[in-house]
């Protein structure tokens, strides 16, 4: 949804994040290597990692993942427990090669453990209880996660996974997002991977918890006002607002702490400088896990609006207030706006006028925008009316 408060040119508003609901309620086999210390590994040892595409931290006790051979209808279990939060991982390292380790190594395991993946076929699943598996794994109701790879596995998710090699590592597609219950539609086989553990940032499926659907940049008043709406906030850490004099190369220039409301809420922050040229500025969304996403970027031109200043009389007002202006060209338009951007007063200014004056004594009393818009350009002033 855009929220419509086009005040300016320099008034950029954007809804600056698309996001995805995750529909997996709950963890999710997210890669499979089975060729540690093999030649040509990809990695030193062999892994499973567990990833949480929920929005709540999922609880695992006394589970297990456990592997079976392509045919085979007995398992080897890994036993383990853990609270694993949204977005969050959970590594385990099994057999390798530790006296003649090829491959790279892998990070810190959240468990390591001795189980001999296949490098190339193979059934892994992730059970909710911490007792062997018999059979195929298919229809098991203590199976959270079943994984077949290569056309020979006799358990999987509607159709096997493709197989692998020492140089190949099975991994869940949409970053552990996407599980249509099918192995060969949710894996693919990739040649690159960066295996994550317990202490990787989390990749949250379903977003951040804070929905941005506002982000406006504006010169108010010889300053330039920055201002962002959310509809809703649960327990999210802070914005961080970053600035660029070119579009790239941003910094952090304020940093703004959530007011967590879940009705959502309204945030400002007006810069100490006046901008001498374009100056392009984004937000960092922040959770308190440390996950973040990038709104879309807005800017401010000053050179622009120095030609365009305008000048108000009296602030704060109370009946009348008077308006000066750079020479009005045709169809110059002046409107007075409230903070939600609803147009209070509008009206085009006569051509080569310099000035006019607004009769603003029915208005509430509250914080209004005058915005003046001649040849193309457009400014903001800010008034208060009591």
């Amino acid at each position: 949804m855009k929220f419509k408060f086009m005040l300016s040119t320099f008034l950029f508003v954007v809804t600056v994040l698309s996001v995805t609901q995750a529909q997996v309620k709950h963890v999710v086999i997210a890669a499979v290597y089975g060729g540690g210390s093999n030649a040509g590994a990809l990695y030193q040892y062999d892994f499973i990692e567990l990833f949480n595409p929920t929005s709540i931290p999922q609880t695992l006790a006394n589970c297990s993942v456990q592997y079976s051979s392509a045919t085979s209808a007995s398992w080897q279990k890994q036993s383990f427990s853990a609270i694993i939060p949204a977005g969050g991982y959970y590594l385990f390292q099994l057999n390798g090669n530790a006296g003649a380790p090829v491959g790279a190594v892998l990070p810190t395991a959240d468990v390591v453990g001795t189980i001999n993946l296949s490098a190339t076929v193979g059934k892994v699943a992730l059970v909710n209880v911490d007792i062997s598996l018999s059979g195929t794994g298919i229809g098991d109701l203590t199976v959270v996660d079943l994984v077949g790879y290569g056309s020979t596995a006799s358990g999987y998710e509607t159709m096997p996974a493709q197989g692998i090699t020492s140089k190949k590592c099975l991994v869940r597609i949409n970053n552990g997002c996407t599980d249509i219950n099918d192995n060969s539609k949710d894996f693919t086989a990739a040649t690159a991977f960066v295996p994550q553990n317990s202490a990787s940032p989390a990749s949250r499926c379903d977003g951040l918890p804070v929905k941005l659907v506002l982000f406006s940049a504006s010169i108010l008043n010889d300053k330039v006002s920055l201002h962002w709406q959310t509809t809703s906030e649960l327990t999210f850490n802070c914005f961080i607002l970053e600035k660029s004099e070119g579009g790239k190369g941003f910094i952090a220039v304020a940093n703004i702490k959530s007011k967590n409301a879940s009705a959502g809420s309204n945030y400002d922050y007006i810069s100490t400088l006046y901008p001498t040229e374009k100056e392009y500025y984004r937000l960092k969304l922040v959770d308190n896990d440390g996950s973040f996403k990038y709104s879309a970027i807005v800017f401010v031109n000053g050179i622009a609006s120095a030609i365009n200043k305008l000048v108000i009389y009296p602030n704060p007002v109370a009946n009348t207030i008077s308006i000066s202006y750079p020479k009005a060209i045709a169809n110059t338009t002046i409107r007075i706006m409230s903070v939600d951007g609803k147009i209070s007063v509008a009206k085009q200014v006569q051509v080569g006028s310099m000035a006019t004056s607004f009769d603003v004594s029915k208005l509430p009393a509250s914080t209004y925008y005058i915005s003046y818009e001649n040849d193309g350009a457009n400014t903001i002033s800010k008034f208060i009316k009591n």
